[in-house]
C-alpha cells in the first residue's frame, strides 16, 4: 500500500478516531471531576480560560452554536449531580440552594417548551454558575482548603496577565492582522482588552496577597505590583470599588486574626509605590486613569446607562404579571427594551441588566432573590462566627473567604452572574457547612474531666 493510500485511509478514519476518543474522554472527565475537587475546579478553570480567550464567542455549530464552556460545564454539572445523588459524603446542602437549583431547572424546562432554543441561550450564564457552584460545594474541604483555592486563582491570574500583555501589544503596536473582527477587543476603550470578571479575579488575588501569606500567596505578593497595575490600567471602575471593599474587609479580618495592622499597611504602601512609579512614567496613561475616575464619580459613561437599564428590566418583569413576580420571567422571552443615551436619544438594547440582583429578580422572581440572599447570608454569617473562634487556622480560612465574598457581592452591583465567582461561593458554602458540623460535634461531645471534677467525684 503506497503512502497516498495510507493518507486516504487515515483521513477516512479520523472522524471515527475522534468519536472514540470523545467517547472515552467524556466519561473519564466526569469520573475525575466526581472523584476529585481539584479535577472539578480544573474543568471550571479551563472553561473560564476558554471563554476569556474566545471573547465568549461560540466555536462550534452543530445545529446550535456551542461554546467551549458549554461542553465542559455540562460535564461539571454531571459530576456534581452524581455526587449529590450517590452516597459520597457531600456536606449538608442549604435549603435555599436547593430552591435556587429547582428554580433554574424548572425555568429552563418551561422556557424551552415555550420559546425553544432562545431559552437555552438566555439561561447559559445561570446554568454555568449553578453547575460550577454545585460542583464546588459537593466536596468536603481539604485539610488546607485555601491551598486549592489559591492555586486556582494564581493559575487563572497568571494566564490573564499573559493574555492581557499580548492583547495590549497587539492593540498598541498595532498588529492589525492579529486584531479581532472589528479591530478592537472592547468598544469601551483600547486598554480594556479583557472583561471585568478577569480584572476582578486579579483584584481578588491582589487583596489576598496583601493580607495573607504562605503557599501560592507568597508568589502572589511578588506579582502584586503587576496585579495592581493591570487592575488600574484595565479601567473597570466597578472592580476598583470591589478592591476597596476587599481592602476594608481584609483590614477588619486581619484585626480579628490578631495580625499587626502596620505589616499590612507597610506592604500595601510598598505595592502602591512600586505600581505608581511604573505607571507614572506615562503622562498619557495617568491622565486617562484620572479622567476615567472623574467621569465615574460624575455619573457619566456607563454609570447612567446602567441605572436606566435596571429600571427598564424591572419594568418588564413587573409588567409580566404575578407569576413572573414570584418565579421570574419565562426564559427566552423578548428582553428588548428602550433606554436613553447621554444625548437623550432612545436606543433599543437586549443584553442583561448589568446587575446580578436585578437579573436574579427578573429571572427567578422574588423567591429566587430571597433564596440567593438566604444562602449568601448563611455563608457570611458562618464566616463571621468562625472569625471569633480560638482556632487560628479556621480564622485564617474564614477571613480569606470573607474577603473574596465581599468583593464578589460588591462586583455584582454592576455586573451579572459569573461562574468562577459562584464556584468560590460554593467552596465557601462547603467550608461553612463542614465548620458548623465540627462545632456541633464538639458541643455535643462530653467535656474532658478536670482535676476539680475528679476530686469532687471522689
Amino acid at each position: 500500500m503506497n503512502p497516498l493510500e495510507l493518507l486516504g485511509l487515515a483521513a477516512m478514519a479520523t472522524p471515527y478516531m475522534v468519536a472514540v476518543l470523545l467517547g472515552v474522554a467524556v466519561p473519564l472527565l466526569v469520573l475525575m471531576a466526581w472523584r476529585s475537587a481539584g479535577a472539578g475546579l480544573a474543568l471550571i478553570g479551563v472553561a473560564w480560560a476558554a471563554e476569556l480567550a474566545t471573547m465568549s464567542q461560540p466555536v462550534l455549530h452543530v445545529g446550535v452554536f456551542l461554546h467551549v464552556a458549554d461542553v465542559l460545564l455540562v460535564l461539571v454539572a454531571a459530576a456534581a449531580a452524581l455526587r449529590w445523588l450517590l452516597p459520597s459524603g457531600v456536606p449538608s446542602r442549604h435549603p435555599a440552594w436547593i430552591v435556587t437549583v429547582l428554580l433554574l431547572v424548572v425555568g429552563i424546562a418551561w422556557g424551552l417548551a415555550v420559546h425553544g432554543r432562545a431559552a437555552g441561550v438566555q439561561s447559559r450564564p445561570d446554568f454555568y454558575a449553578v453547575a460550577a457552584a454545585s460542583c464546588a460545594m459537593s466536596f468536603h474541604p481539604q485539610a488546607q482548603p485555601l491551598r486549592l483555592l489559591v492555586r486556582l486563582l494564581l493559575v487563572l491570574a497568571a494566564y490573564t496577565l499573559l493574555l492581557t500583555a499580548w492583547r495590549w501589544t497587539v492593540t498598541l503596536v498595532p498588529l492589525h492582522d492579529l486584531l479581532p473582527p472589528g479591530g478592537t477587543y472592547n468598544v469601551d476603550g483600547p486598554l480594556r482588552v479583557v472583561p471585568s470578571n478577569a480584572a476582578l479575579l486579579l483584584a481578588q488575588l491582589l487583596v489576598l496577597a496583601l493580607f495573607f501569606g504562605g503557599g501560592g500567596l507568597t508568589l502572589a505578593r511578588w506579582l502584586s505590583p503587576l496585579l495592581l497595575a493591570a487592575v488600574l490600567v484595565l479601567q473597570h471602575r466597578s472592580v476598583w470599588l470591589a478592591a476597596i471593599v476587599g481592602v476594608l474587609v481584609g483590614a477588619m479580618a486581619a484585626r480579628s486574626r490578631r495580625v499587626p495592622r502596620w505589616q499590612q499597611a507597610l506592604l500595601a504602601l510598598a505595592v502602591v509605590a512600586v505600581t505608581a512609579l511604573a505607571l507614572g512614567t506615562s503622562d498619557r496613561l495617568t491622565d486617562q486613569l484620572r479622567t476615567s475616575a472623574q467621569r465615574a464619580l460624575a455619573g457619566r459613561d456607563t454609570v447612567a446607562d446602567r441605572f436606566q437599564n435596571w429600571r427598564a428590566t424591572l419594568r418588564q418583569w413587573v409588567n409580566d404579571g404575578p407569576v413572573a413576580i414570584a418565579v421570574g420571567r419565562i426564559r427566552g422571552a423578548d428582553a428588548r427594551r428602550g433606554v436613553e443615551d447621554e444625548s437623550g436619544r432612545e436606543r433599543i438594547i437586549e443584553y442583561q441588566a448589568h446587575n446580578h440582583y436585578v437579573n436574579t429578580l427578573a429571572g427567578s422572581g422574588v423567591i429566587g432573590l430571597a433564596a440567593y440572599a438566604w444562602w449568601m447570608a448563611w455563608i457570611v454569617g458562618g464566616l463571621m462566627r468562625a472569625l471569633r473562634t480560638d482556632d487560628a487556622g479556621d480564622r485564617r480560612v474564614a477571613a480569606a473567604l470573607l474577603v473574596l465574598l465581599a468583593m464578589q457581592i460588591t462586583y455584582y452591583i454592576a455586573y451579572g452572574v459569573e461562574f468562577v465567582q459562584y464556584a468560590l461561593a460554593g467552596l465557601a458554602m462547603a467550608w461553612v457547612a463542614a465548620w458548623r458540623q465540627r462545632q456541633r460535634a464538639a458541643a455535643a461531645a462530653p467535656a474532658a474531666p478536670t482535676w476539680r471534677s475528679v476530686v469532687a467525684w471522689r
